[in-house]
């Protein structure tokens, strides 16, 4: 059987499309780089690919079957979701606010590096898992792509795939984001795009927690 046949690449285009597509990780990248630099943004990354990788594993066990078709399930599982976008969006804001505040009495001051890596891959690992739009992904629209007797190696070789393409963009994305927070407008940019990507989370908690199944 071949492996990398018009199925597979369909597989790649589609995965590529809902990896690209801005949502709760791809704010919380934003929000390290922003914070700590390309190497917290690296680690966040690291975690919403571990998120991703439990939510595969979950999906193959059936246990993403489960929580999509538990009402109660669904429900909680989204709150809690929606809370901690929430609490991250709320911090952004803070940190943005205070930022502006020392801004106006202090010198342009370099990028803050006290987001730990422990730290930075947990909150990218429970951001992703904490998200359970992020496990339908694997529960709905990922599966289309896999048929009836498909070996084992072809399904390692789609989420291999997967992980792949979901850890070069954040890193990507997340260099570019940092890179724009050292410009030459420093702390200034810094702020701002802190205040816009605790906007966006707090937005991003919303839809969720107005998520209907």
């Amino acid at each position: 059987m071949a492996f990398f046949d018009a199925r597979f690449a369909a597989y790649l285009a589609v995965a590529a499309l809902l990896i690209v597509t801005p949502g709760p990780d791809t704010a919380l990248v934003t929000r390290h780089a922003l914070l700590a630099g390309r190497r917290a943004a690296s680690f966040t990354t690291l975690g919403i690919g571990a998120g991703s990788i439990i939510w595969a594993l979950a999906s193959v066990l059936g246990i993403t079957a489960l929580l999509e078709e538990s009402v109660v399930a669904f429900t909680v599982w989204k709150f809690v979701g929606a809370a901690y976008l929430g609490y991250l969006g709320l911090r952004s804001l803070i940190a943005s606010f205070r930022g502006s505040k020392q801004a106006a009495v202090t010198p342009p001051t370099p990028l803050a590096t006290s987001l730990g890596k422990r730290i930075a891959f947990r909150q990218g690992l429970l951001n992703n898992l904490f998200n359970p739009k992020a496990g339908a992904i694997f529960a709905t629209a990922l599966p289309q792509f896999i048929h009836p007797g498909d070996p084992p190696l072809r399904l390692m070789l789609m989420m291999f795939a997967y992980e792949a393409i979901l850890l070069s963009w954040l890193n990507l994305y997340g260099y570019l984001v940092s890179q724009a927070g050292q410009s030459r407008f420093g702390t200034r940019v810094r702020n701002i795009l802190q205040g816009v990507t605790g906007v966006v989370l707090i937005a991003l908690g919303v839809r969720l927690a107005c998520e209907q199944k």
